[in-house]
């Protein structure tokens, strides 16, 4: 049986096959073009506003202010190209862009019966961090063990970075304990080891001048008095006692720092050693 290969129709089939790939090529090819000026104009808005509230007096206002415009440039880039999505499946002929939403939440479902669960809770908790203000951009805080500076709150995760300049990315669910330093004062508390054989009622008087020194000397950072704690301990080596400063917002650490170089010098100067640990090695049988 002899076939004839109608090569006329083949070359037209091919050409009406290009000319619909070009076209649709083309139309993704407008669509991203266009989420990327969009992306790029929230992105611009964005940054505007954050660089007119970095320049504000450092409050929750405006720190929570720029939170906002984080989490609108994250939900926003979300938002555009799932839109986009749609879109384009519609335009290749694969149902209306209400029945691709459908489609498009039912396959939502599918994934998340499928093991996704943790993505919607770490939407879920995005959520719940911004409206209820756990914490803002620029707060310092501590979530979970890690510790830094919040410098972007999105849909899914929370961005930090460390005082050693590490970038920190924690999804948003599986955020369980926050610790935020960024509030009017954080209690800067030192602990002084003291010998037992000092006279405590002295070492308390040197305490107080130390720490009533250091307040004067660093009021800018300083919330209010300190307060000595008379004895907070009997240890194995040591009697412990306790100063007690409230330091303005974020400079506990420093705080702390200071009244310890500021403690370890004088008591260098009274003579007076701070206790730690010895270990006494007894070699039996040695030559006298």
């Amino acid at each position: 049986m002899n076939t004839t290969i109608n090569w006329e129709e083949i070359l037209d089939s091919l050409k009406f096959n290009i000319n619909v790939l070009i076209k649709d090529l083309i139309f993704i090819a407008v669509v991203l073009i266009i989420c990327s000026i969009i992306m790029k104009i929230i992105s611009a808005f964005t940054s505007r506003g954050i660089s007119r509230a970095s320049k504000m007096p450092d409050d929750p206002k405006a720190r929570s202010f720029i939170s906002y415009m984080t989490l609108l440039r994250s939900f926003s880039r979300y938002a555009v190209y799932f839109i986009a999505f749609c879109l384009i499946i519609n335009y290749l002929g694969f149902g209306s862009v209400l029945s691709n939403v459908i489609t498009a939440a039912g396959v939502g479902a599918l994934v998340i019966s499928l093991g996704a669960q943790s993505i919607i809770s770490d939407l879920i908790a995005g959520a719940f961090i911004i409206f209820e203000k756990q914490f803002n951009v620029g707060d310092f805080v501590q979530i979970n063990d890690y510790n830094g500076t919040v410098t972007a709150i999105a849909m899914r995760c929370t961005y930090l970075e460390s005082w050693k300049g590490e970038k920190i990315i924690i999804p948003n669910g599986q955020i369980k304990t926050v610790i935020n330093y960024s509030g009017k004062f954080n209690m800067a508390v030192v602990d002084v080891p003291t010998p037992y054989e000092e006279d405590s009622e002295r070492l308390i008087g040197i305490l107080k001048d130390v720490a009533d020194k250091y307040y004067e000397a660093n009021k800018t950072i300083c919330y209010d008095k300190p307060n000595v704690m008379a004895i907070n301990s009997f240890d194995e080596s040591a009697v412990t006692m306790s100063i007690y400063l409230k330091a303005k917002g974020r400079n506990h650490f420093a705080v702390q720092r200071g009244l310890k170089l500021a403690i370890k010098k004088r008591f260098d100067e009274e003579g007076i050693s701070i206790p730690y640990n010895q270990i006494v090695v007894h070699n039996e049988g040695s030559a006298d």
